[in-house]
């Protein structure tokens, strides 16, 4: 692993910029609206979100495996391929590079139980070590992902926030996988975005005489020297998920992706 993110290969290469994504789902948006694209992205990454604790991974191994499916679709569109396929092969691929290997075996039987009530899951063991040799080909072999938790509890040790405030933020950088973030910023820029969202709905629960109790908060951000305009931009992206999560309903999505797979 590179010894600092700026010289990792998930700085050098997949930070991206919205152009590119917005261009990557010209195809599905032909047919489906972004808002329906977004609801799609929250409904994958929830099945990722559930074959993960049926194996009972660690929740770095489903980032990871959030983000490679994340990026597989910079390059494809849904209509194109089986995201249930590429869902079952990034946890497959998340689990080696993460160093705790699950059989090929254990995932397929799994990502069966999973979709056994949307449809089922057709493929075999075969066909998931089939389509790894692609998707590492769409992922340029670049496959250390970096993530923000490493420098939330960093930031969180600093302010002196308590683990109630530590765990909320932790659960916004857990929601950020379901937005496009991760594509875009360096990971310690998303951890600053999940502890304003934090303090700003006083959830920060700073231990008494700590730097975050005795400092203004503002000060604090504007002695970091970072891009607050980014970080606003980050914060707009996660609550943005959370207005059109609030209207998500997993019926509506089953029934918006078998439109969106079976209209020409």
């Amino acid at each position: 692993m590179a010894a600092n993110f700026w010289t990792s290969s998930h700085s050098q290469h997949w930070l991206l910029d919205r152009w590119t994504i917005v261009q990557s789902r010209q195809e599905d948006l032909k047919y489906v609206s972004e808002v329906d694209i977004v609801k799609l992205n929250i409904w994958f990454c929830n099945l990722i979100q559930k074959l993960a604790k049926r194996l009972q991974l660690r929740q770095q191994v489903v980032a990871t495996a959030f983000v490679y499916f994340k990026r597989f679709y910079t390059k494809n569109s849904y209509r194109s391929t089986d995201p249930m396929l590429v869902m079952a092969t990034c946890v497959y691929l998340a689990c080696k590079i993460e160093e705790c290997p699950h059989h090929i075996k254990m995932i397929v039987q799994e990502t069966k139980h999973v979709l056994q009530d949307i449809g089922g899951f057709r493929y075999d063991s075969s066909s998931v070590a089939e389509f790894e040799f692609y998707l590492l080909e769409e992922l340029e072999f670049y496959l250390i992902v970096w993530h923000p938790y490493r420098s939330l509890t960093h930031f969180a040790t600093e302010l002196g926030i308590r683990e109630a405030g530590l765990q909320y933020a932790w659960f916004i950088v857990n929601d950020s996988y379901r937005t496009d973030v991760c594509l875009l910023y360096p990971p310690h820029m998303i951890a600053l975005a999940a502890i304003y969202i934090t303090v700003v709905l006083k959830h920060a629960d700073f231990a008494p005489g700590s730097v975050g109790d005795k400092l203004d908060m503002r000060q604090w951000f504007a002695d970091l020297n970072v891009d607050m305009a980014a970080i606003v931009e980050i914060v707009q992206d996660i609550l943005g998920i959370y207005e059109i999560w609030g209207d998500w309903r997993e019926d509506k999505v089953i029934a918006l992706w078998k439109e969106l797979k079976h209209r020409s």
